[in-house]
């Protein structure tokens, strides 16, 4: 049997209009980059990239899902937590969403991945409190099902969008007491850049009190760039120059460590983690 012959038969694929068909997968190109920084010894980030590709006969599917944390400063053992709250929300993403694409189903609801990311990081809160009791860390997790792009975010690492024709855009807000000032008009944005305490979050994992995760989505209609990354990057580039360097295009393994350069040119304080993925 030659399947080349039989890919003749077909027509083309009108590449301008494929977004506009849900039956045809998403492409996903990923580059993932870390330094310690310029004044730390020790890796309190972790990261985590999967990229998964199926074609079934009667169905297509692509599946990204891409986390960072960072460990908190200040708190034991921060290494040891970032690395259980990814390792244990993967595993559990694993069993409630990687396995059931593999056994053949495609359908997910909306209101289902809701579900799978919340049932996910809770597990990954229960498992910091129980393995790292006195440690804490933030959680961001993007996961790319077909042309849907569902969040998950604790913290103040950051999961951001950006397009041709739409600049550089944060998807999550930062648990952060400097952040809540800004919400409440006490305090501009401006200001809570240069805040003393624009670290301080009041919502993380290994946090006892009021756990919750945010959740959301946004339809992909679009070819775009995701960029993940910790405070590390974020806190020392301004996401005007973060969002022209990555629109200026090219290769996207040079594209994602010269933002971890820009960030160590900066003064690299803090552990840099970023992930780039390419949404085509």
């Amino acid at each position: 049997m030659s399947i080349f012959s039989r890919r003749r038969k077909n027509k083309p694929i009108d590449l301008a209009n494929a977004f506009s068909n849900e039956h045809i997968p998403v492409h996903l190109e990923v580059q993932l980059a870390q330094s310690l920084g310029m004044t730390r010894t020790h890796m309190e980030d972790a990261i985590y990239a999967l990229n998964i590709k199926t074609q079934l006969p009667k169905s297509h599917s692509t599946l990204g899902i891409f986390m960072v944390a960072d460990g908190m400063g200040g708190h034991m053992y921060g290494d040891i937590a970032s690395s259980i709250a990814i390792q244990t929300t993967a595993a559990q993403l694993q069993k409630t969403l990687v396995q059931p694409l593999h056994d053949g189903q495609t359908e997910f609801s909306d209101d289902a991945i809701q579900t799978i990311l919340e049932d996910a990081l809770q597990t990954a809160q229960n498992a910091v409190l129980d393995k790292v009791q006195g440690g804490g860390t933030t959680l961001t997790v993007a996961l790319v099902l077909n042309k849907k792009l569902h969040f998950a975010h604790v913290g103040d690492s950051r999961l951001y969008i950006t397009s041709a024709t739409n600049p550089l855009k944060a998807l999550t807000l930062d648990h952060s007491l400097v952040q809540r000032l800004v919400e409440l008009g006490q305090i501009s944005q401006e200001d809570a850049n240069d805040h003393p305490q624009r670290n301080v979050l009041f919502r993380a994992l290994g946090q006892n009190e009021g756990f919750r995760a945010d959740i959301g989505h946004v339809e992909i209609t679009e070819p775009c760039t995701l960029l993940l990354c910790t405070d590390g990057l974020w806190g020392l580039v301004d996401q005007e120059t973060l969002s022209k360097r990555i629109n200026d295009g090219g290769n996207y393994e040079k594209m994602v460590n010269s933002l971890i350069e820009m960030a160590n040119n900066a003064g690299g304080t803090d552990n840099i983690s970023a992930i780039l993925v390419k949404i085509s």
